[in-house]
This record gives structure tokens, C-alpha cells and sequence, in this order.
């Protein structure tokens, strides 16, 4: 991994992050179940992001930047902590947000606020892909911010380039260590992941690569269309390990994706994901959001139910962060209050 270490490379988190047993929800499973607690990465409030983050702002601080762009929807997870980044680093943060604000600021979008970010609103037309416009957006806002004298960074949306990814390789390496210190080293080990923009769930895949640790990774849609998604994941992989000095190519068929349980689409609310809520809070005191790490747990929880797990030593859930969500969706999940743990 030295073409790794020798990356640009930011401070933004403390590592490792915690890999937690989590007693209760395993009987549930009927097999031991372990959280890499990824929302406890000590940057804004907690999440995957960082991670990117650390490799994407080091080479814009070597590159000399003044301002740091971005996109995500109205509620981004992303966009919270890269503002949060850039306020660190002493950047400005400007987020093209995709949507409409409510009047009253929740979730993410009141961190950002907090932060000062510099918000600008896209609400795309519907003959167009929504990712298309919000790009031209951001690269509009680059050009002002260039013209004005600043010198601009754009990163993609959710953070998901072979940049960004590479953190994910490092991820794998460090969870390897912590499995060797439960007495799981070289078992078979499930890893469970919310897939969104495809860039945690391409470095995972990527660092599976690379460890000699027996890891099946799944991804939980949580949108989007799943082929366009598995070609996504597997190409940004193979781009994470050539940047890391590997050569191995990721085929599309060693991508993995469960699509059943992202509902009507991207931050829809669903009622095996809000009893995926309760479950992990009633049982474990955990708190997971209805956006991605809801439905990532759903998935999870009716494989344990449906006797799927039992070919495992363990399983590892990656809690991706978004505690914030919860904060926003309130009403929306508690609108499942008659949902019961089983």
C-alpha cells in the first residue's frame, strides 16, 4: 500500500474507528454480528465521508485551494461533512444542493448552515439527469469563484472517485486487525454496506482485493438502477486499486447488490427500514437513519430471519454515519410507532 501512503493526505478522522460486537442484534441473526462504526469518525457529525475526504482535500490543499464545491441532495450526509472538512483545512465550503428547502432548516442542512456554507439550490428539469445539471452548476460556480481571484476544487457527488476510494482500501486494512483480534482472522466474513454513489462499496471490494481475509461484500441499494450501479461500483474499484498500484481489474460479476429495500428511491422513507430503526435502537441502543443505514439494516435483518447468514464466522455492518437524518425524518419514521421488534 505504499502507492497509498504516498497520496496527498489530510488529517480529518480519528482511526481506527471502533469495531463493535453487537451482542443482542446477533441473536437476532443467529450469528455474530459486528459494527465498524464509521459514524464515529470524529469529523462534523460522523460518517464514511472522511475517509474520501482526507485523500480528496490533501491533493486541493497541495493543489492550493481556496474553496471547496460539492453536491448531494438537500439532506446530504456528503456534503455536512465536506463542508465540515473545509472549515477545518480553513476552505470555504459551497454546496449545490439538489432540491427544494423546507422553511424550517433540520438535519444536515442546519449543520450546514451552522457551518456557513455557501448553499445554491438546483431543482432539475425533469427532461434532464438530475447528476448532469448539478455538475454544470458546480462547474459554474468554479468559474465565478475562479474569476473572482479563489482557486476551486470540485468534488463528485457523495464523494465517489478512485481519490476517494482509496481511504476504503486503508478501511479494510485496519478492519482486518480488529477481526484478527476477535479470533476471526481468515474465517468467512459477510461485509454489509448502504450503497448510494458506489464509492465506500468500490473501496471495500477494492481492499478485499488486497488482504488476505475471505470477505463476501453486499451492498444495500438504497437507489438508482442496480446494473448501472454494479458496472459503477466494479470500474471505480479497479480505478481504486491501479491508483494504489494494483493491477488486479474488478469484474461486474464480483459486484454484489441488493436492491429490495430502497422503497419508491432515494430518501423515500420505507416500513422494513423504520423497523430496522427500532430494531437496532431497542436492542442495541444504536441509531441508525431511514436514508441508508435503515434499509442496509432491513436487508440484514431478513437474511439472519430467512437463515441466509449461517455460512458465516460473522458479519460486518459498516455504519455509514447519518445520525443527523434522524433529526429531519423524525415524524416520518415515528409514523411506524406500531412497528415491533420481533
Amino acid at each position: 500500500m505504499n502507492e497509498i501512503r504516498s497520496l496527498p493526505r489530510v488529517m480529518l478522522g480519528t482511526w481506527p474507528t471502533p469495531l463493535q460486537p453487537a451482542e443482542q442484534l446477533s441473536l437476532q441473526l443467529g450469528c455474530p454480528l459486528y459494527i465498524k462504526r464509521e459514524d464515529m469518525t470524529g469529523l462534523g457529525g460522523g460518517g464514511n465521508k472522511a475517509r474520501k475526504l482526507e485523500f480528496q482535500l490533501g491533493k486541493a490543499k497541495a493543489d492550493g485551494a481556496t474553496h471547496v464545491i460539492t453536491t448531494g441532495a438537500v439532506q446530504s450526509n456528503h456534503t455536512h461533512l465536506t463542508a465540515a472538512a473545509a472549515r477545518k483545512l480553513g476552505l470555504k465550503p459551497h454546496l449545490v444542493l439538489s432540491g427544494v428547502p423546507g422553511k424550517e432548516k433540520h438535519g444536515n442542512l442546519y449543520l450546514d448552515h451552522l457551518m456557513e456554507s455557501e448553499l445554491t439550490f438546483v431543482t432539475p428539469p425533469a427532461d434532464r439527469p438530475p447528476l448532469e445539471v448539478v455538475n454544470e452548476v458546480m462547474d459554474e460556480v468554479a468559474s465565478k469563484i475562479a474569476n473572482e481571484g479563489g482557486r476551486p476544487c470540485i468534488i463528485p457527488e457523495g464523494g465517489t472517485d478512485a481519490l476517494g476510494t482509496v481511504g476504503y482500501i486503508l478501511a479494510v486494512e485496519e478492519l482486518v486487525q480488529q477481526l484478527d483480534s476477535f479470533g476471526l482472522n481468515q474465517q468467512r466474513i459477510l461485509i454489509v454496506v448502504a450503497t448510494g454513489t458506489c464509492g465506500t462499496h468500490a473501496g471495500l471490494v477494492a481492499g478485499a482485493h488486497v488482504v488476505p481475509n475471505s470477505f463476501d461484500i453486499l451492498g444495500v441499494s438504497v437507489s438508482g438502477t442496480t446494473h448501472i450501479k454494479i458496472g459503477k461500483t466494479a470500474r471505480v474499484a479497479t480505478q481504486a486499486l491501479h491508483l494504489a498500484g494494483y493491477e488486479h481489474v474488478v469484474q461486474p460479476e464480483d459486484i454484489r447488490i441488493d436492491d429490495r429495500f430502497m422503497g419508491a428511491g432515494y430518501g423515500e422513507v420505507t416500513e422494513q427500514g423504520c423497523q430496522a430503526i427500532y430494531t437496532a435502537a431497542k436492542t442495541e441502543g444504536l441509531f441508525l437513519d431511514p436514508v441508508y443505514t435503515g434499509k442496509a439494516m432491513a436487508a440484514l435483518l431478513q437474511m439472519g430471519h430467512s437463515g441466509q447468514l449461517d455460512k458465516y464466522a460473522a458479519v460486518v455492518f459498516v455504519h455509514t454515519g447519518g445520525l443527523p437524518l434522524l433529526f429531519h425524518y423524525d415524524s416520518a419514521i415515528t409514523s411506524f410507532n406500531n412497528v415491533k421488534v420481533r
